[in-house]
């Protein structure tokens, strides 16, 4: 019996050489469970921690951003006005608030949260009408928003001017007998400025186009990283990571404060 042997794993005197094992593939659903179960964040009390993306901007472009950024949040594309600001060399770094914080939230209070996917969503005249694109959270190690993101697909200035545009969005499902408290903890989350749901559907019907299954309803949230979006339209180049870590929301200030 013959067995083939891979030439790089032999040094030029003939021996063998340990190969370090590469880091396994961890997939984007992966990542946002884990972060989901260390969700901590309390909306009565306004406190815990939070999923934040992470943003790194030139200093000289600071102002302009956050200005870029509070726009942004207040046309309802973003999921909270609370973000961190922490000098980073010759950048600053900006945590704000990801989406899916609200998943954690509810997971916490005992609803079985299943994220599906980020896609693009067209809206028209201030109403989500569909989704255009979506990758499903299984299927990528990166996550969808930056990849869509990273494609220039967006169009956040249209809809923040004219309210028709194409924003980023993703969506969960939950299963349909847990409606009522899942509007309770909405209703909770955006006592405390923490909002951005664009549809919650009922028991199997489509969300915005897309399909769900059995016994389940699906809820679409806007994308955190709309503002990131709405930045780099502007022509100011930002540095990204969604769904990045965890960040608690006492070292993180209202964007009011801030510009």
């Amino acid at each position: 019996m013959s067995f083939f042997v891979d030439e790089r794993l032999i040094n030029p005197k003939g021996d063998y050489r340990a190969v370090k094992p590469s880091a396994p593939l961890v997939f984007t659903l992966a990542r946002i469970e884990n972060l989901m179960l260390q969700v901590s964040f309390d909306p009565a009390r306004m406190k815990g921690k939070i999923i934040t993306n992470t943003s790194l901007v030139r200093k000289e472009h600071l102002l302009q951003t956050l200005n870029i950024f509070y726009d942004t949040i207040q046309s309802g594309l973003a999921v909270s006005p609370m973000i961190k600001i922490e000098d980073a060399d010759e950048r600053v770094m900006i945590k704000t608030a990801c989406s899916l914080t609200i998943d954690g939230v509810l997971l916490k209070a005992g609803v079985p949260m299943r994220p599906k996917g980020g896609g693009i969503i067209e809206v028209v005249k201030r109403e989500p009408t569909r989704f255009t694109e979506m990758l499903m959270y299984w299927a990528t190690t990166i996550d969808p928003i930056d990849i869509l993101t990273a494609q220039g697909l967006t169009d956040i200035l249209g809809m923040i001017q004219t309210g028709s545009g194409r924003i980023l969005g993703n969506l969960q499902e939950a299963p349909m007998l847990a409606r009522e408290r899942i509007e309770d903890v909405l209703e909770q989350m955006a006592s405390a400025e923490f909002t951005g749901v664009l549809e919650l559907g009922e028991p199997n019907m489509n969300v915005l186009g897309v399909s769900v299954e059995r016994d389940r309803l699906g809820i679409a949230l806007v994308g955190g990283t709309n503002l990131v979006a709405a930045a780099r339209e502007c022509g100011i180049e930002v540095e990204h990571e969604s769904i990045s870590d965890l960040t608690d929301i006492s070292e993180m200030r209202h964007i009011e404060t801030l510009i």
